[in-house]
C-alpha cells in the first residue's frame, strides 16, 4: 500500500497553481483546501474560460493510474458534470517530498496528462504545468471549432421552434406571453409605413 500525500492533494496544488497563473478560476473552498497528509479533499471542479473542468488524479504507483484518471476523467464529461476532463497521473516521487516545498516541486514536476472533451479525447503525454495550460486552451479552441456549438444552437432553435409551433394556433396564448413580455402591438399607423415606403 503506499504512503504519503493522496492524489487529492496533489490536486488542490495543481489548482492552485493553475490559478495563480490565470489560467483557471477555482472555488474558494478549493483554494484554500488544507493539504495535510491523509486527509482527503473533494472533487476538484475549476473554471476555465467558462468551461467546467475537472481535474482527476492518480499517483504513479497506483495499479491502473492512467486508465483510473482516464476513466474518471471521461465519467465526469459523460455525466455532464465538467466540460473538460483533465486525467493526470503525479510522479510517486512527489508522496514523499515535504510539505513546505511540495507545491514548488509540484510546480517543476513532469505529469502524465490526457484531456477529455466531448469533441475528443486525447491520448496521455508527459507535460509541465504550463503545457497543461496550452493543453486546455487547445481543447477550448476544439469545442468552439467542433460541432458542439453548432448542436447546442440547433438544439435551441428545434425548441424555439417548437414552442412556436405550439402557439401559433393559440392566439391568446401569445397575446398574453406579449404582455408579460412588455411587447406592445405595433399601432395602424406604425404597420402602414413600410408599405408607404415601398410604395
Amino acid at each position: 500500500m503506499a504512503t504519503g500525500y493522496r492524489q487529492e492533494v496533489f490536486n488542490v496544488l495543481l489548482a492552485q497553481l493553475l490559478q495563480e497563473r490565470g489560467v483557471i478560476t477555482a472555488p474558494e473552498d478549493v483554494l484554500k483546501a488544507t493539504a495535510k497528509r491523509g486527509r482527503r479533499a473533494p472533487d476538484v471542479i475549476v473554471n476555465f474560460q467558462g468551461l467546467r473542468t475537472a481535474l482527476e488524479g492518480e499517483v504513479s504507483d497506483q495499479p491502473d493510474a492512467s486508465s483510473r484518471a482516464l476513466d474518471s476523467a471521461r465519467r465526469r464529461v459523460e455525466e455532464g458534470i465538467a466540460h473538460i476532463g483533465v486525467a493526470i497521473v503525479y510522479p510517486a516521487a512527489l508522496r514523499r517530498v515535504a510539505f513546505d516545498s511540495l507545491k514548488s516541486q509540484l510546480e517543476n514536476s513532469l505529469l502524465g496528462m490526457a484531456v477529455v472533451t466531448e469533441a475528443e479525447e486525447t491520448g496521455f503525454t508527459e507535460a509541465t504545468i504550463d503545457s497543461l495550460s496550452g493543453a486546455l486552451r487547445r481543447a477550448f479552441d476544439q469545442l468552439v471549432q467542433e460541432d458542439v456549438v453548432v448542436r447546442a444552437v440547433a438544439a435551441l432553435e428545434a425548441g424555439v421552434n417548437g414552442f412556436a409551433g405550439v402557439v401559433k394556433d393559440r392566439p391568446g396564448t401569445a397575446i398574453r406571453l406579449a404582455e408579460i413580455l412588455g411587447i406592445r402591438k405595433l399601432s395602424a399607423e406604425k404597420e402602414s409605413r413600410p408599405e408607404e415606403e415601398s410604395a
